[in-house]
């Protein structure tokens, strides 16, 4: 008696269509993107979120404080496990929920970017600007 492999002797509509997984693909690239960004909003708050030390008055004449990179760094941490995440989903077959985790990834490269344009600005003053420097202290 030969044995035949469970998935060619089903009929032809028991079989699930394009529709049913194009739309549990597209349901997988959302839930995805809507994780990553509940886990790296937490990530970012438990990391950045805290109060900086204060500035010690004995250092008053030191200059700005130093860049800050806690937000940076988690941000390009979650970016790249985002991306990580994208490729093994396109290499799976499943193009749909790959292209919506890449779409997410730049958006969170975006974001990183930006946070690191921002703490650089403010560990980089302009040298005329009194109140940017005022405001680094405070």
């Amino acid at each position: 008696m030969r044995i035949r492999p469970a998935g060619r002797d089903r009929p032809a509509a028991t079989r699930p269509g394009p529709v049913a997984t194009g739309c549990l693909d597209v349901v997988l690239g959302l839930l995805l993107i809507a994780l990553e960004g509940v886990s790296s909003a937490v990530f970012f708050y438990a990391y950045a979120g805290s109060d900086p030390r204060p500035p010690n008055p004995d250092m008053a004449e030191a200059g700005p404080p130093g860049m800050d990179w806690s937000g940076t760094l988690v941000l390009a941490t979650v970016t790249v496990v985002a991306c990580v995440i994208g490729v093994v989903l396109l290499r799976h077959g499943l193009p749909i929920a790959g292209v919506v985790q890449l779409i997410g990834v730049c958006l969170l490269l975006a974001l990183t970017l930006t946070a690191w344009h921002d703490a650089y600005e403010d560990a980089h003053p302009e040298p005329g600007d009194a109140r940017a420097y005022a405001a680094s202290y405070t």
